[in-house]
């Protein structure tokens, strides 16, 4: 694996409007790889059943891992290991990110360090499309919409679009100056945002692949990682000094920060630690999720900025990745090497309520 190193509901019951918001506990279940765990993400909940989920995960073990997350039926508080649904085995060198198909298929793409991609069906664990062309490292990836595109970002400092049928690439843009670190669509799919070493975030037209923007923070520190909110208003980037910043997403003029999101547990300034943003249940809370080189995974309040929660300390080395669910409240973070685990995290009221997941046709 390379050394550098989403989420909506508009149905809301009436408890979640006025609950006051219980901490998030440790699942008792857990998965595990052979080496470092770079990558989670929690399946669309329209892939899934009501009360169910799947996560997949990757590692440097060359590994895509699919977890059930089906409460014990003994109703146990002892830590126990899930057995992986599937294993999506193919990459010759550590993968650095997996994506699930925001479409009604049961797909994942994967960025490996073996310079390709590839797409899988998560359900039988075929390998579908082989995406060749870049010349170093792949460490990034994402769908758009529709998920007829998959965009990626290298290494060898581009950023590239796929057509996910042909495999063939589309668009190649000369993006940064080093390697790049992220990449992520807005949501309708006319944009992508790119972050780089070289301390830039750029904003993309996919259609000319013109660059409409260039933003980065004072000083320049190296971008770890970047995202589009929900809404598609904000970009989310995290830099090599340890913070967190939410910018505005006008294309014409200077873009501003709008919040800066940092606190003494929150480490970052050697890898490509992921954030997202935990707006499942908007009324009950709005956070961002992100892991720490000290092994902790931190909510902070989107509005007040301030450390809304601290996870209890279970993984035993640094926190490279973590999710949020699209509807429920569940997250899920993986460890490096000294831990190489990836646990679930819920309020403790909904921790036994996960029934055996199932992947369904989208409707």
């Amino acid at each position: 694996m390379a050394s550098l190193k989403r989420a909506h509901s508009d149905d809301m019951d009436e408890d979640d409007q006025d609950a006051t918001p219980s901490p998030f506990i440790c699942l008792p279940m857990y998965g595990e790889h052979k080496r470092a765990v770079s990558s989670v993400q929690l399946a669309p909940s329209r892939l899934t059943k009501d009360h169910a989920a799947l996560c997949a995960s990757a590692s440097a073990d060359g590994s895509v891992k699919i977890w059930d997350l089906k409460a014990s039926e003994d109703d146990s508080t002892e830590d126990y290991p899930l057995i992986p649904v599937s294993t999506l085995l193919g990459h010759s060198r550590g993968i650095n990110e997996v994506c699930w198909s925001k479409g009604g298929d049961p797909f994942c793409v994967t960025a490996s360090d073996d310079k390709t991609l590839r797409l899988w069906d998560a359900q039988t664990g075929d390998a579908l499309v082989e995406f060749r062309g870049h010349d170093n490292f792949v460490f990034c990836c994402q769908f758009n919409g529709p998920s007829n595109l998959i965009v990626s970002g290298s290494f060898d400092e581009t950023v590239k679009l796929w057509d996910v049928r042909s495999g063939e690439c589309v668009s190649t843009l000369p993006a940064h100056s080093d390697p790049v670190t992220a990449v992520s669509f807005n949501r309708d799919g006319s944009c992508v945002v790119s972050a780089s070493h070289d301390g830039l975030i750029r904003i993309w037209d996919v259609c000319t692949g013109e660059c409409l923007k260039t933003i980065f923070a004072a000083g320049n520190p190296p971008v770890s990682h970047v995202t589009y909110s929900p809404n598609g208003k904000f970009v989310l980037a995290g830099t090599l000094d340890s913070t967190m910043r939410l910018w505005p997403m006008s294309i014409s003029g200077k873009s501003k920060c709008a919040k800066t999101y940092t606190s003494e547990f929150h480490t970052n300034t050697k890898y490509c630690i992921v954030s997202r943003f935990l707006v499942s249940k908007p009324k009950r809370r709005q956070c961002i999720v992100t892991g720490s080189e000290s092994g902790h995974v931190i909510l902070y309040d989107i509005q007040s900025r301030k450390v809304h929660q601290l996870l209890d300390q279970v993984h035993k080395d640094v926190v490279l990745a973590v999710d949020a669910h699209d509807q429920m409240e569940l997250l899920a973070s993986g460890g490096m090497s000294k831990d190489r685990t990836v646990r679930f995290w819920a309020p403790k009221e909904e921790a036994n309520t996960f029934k055996r997941a199932r992947i369904e046709e989208a409707e």
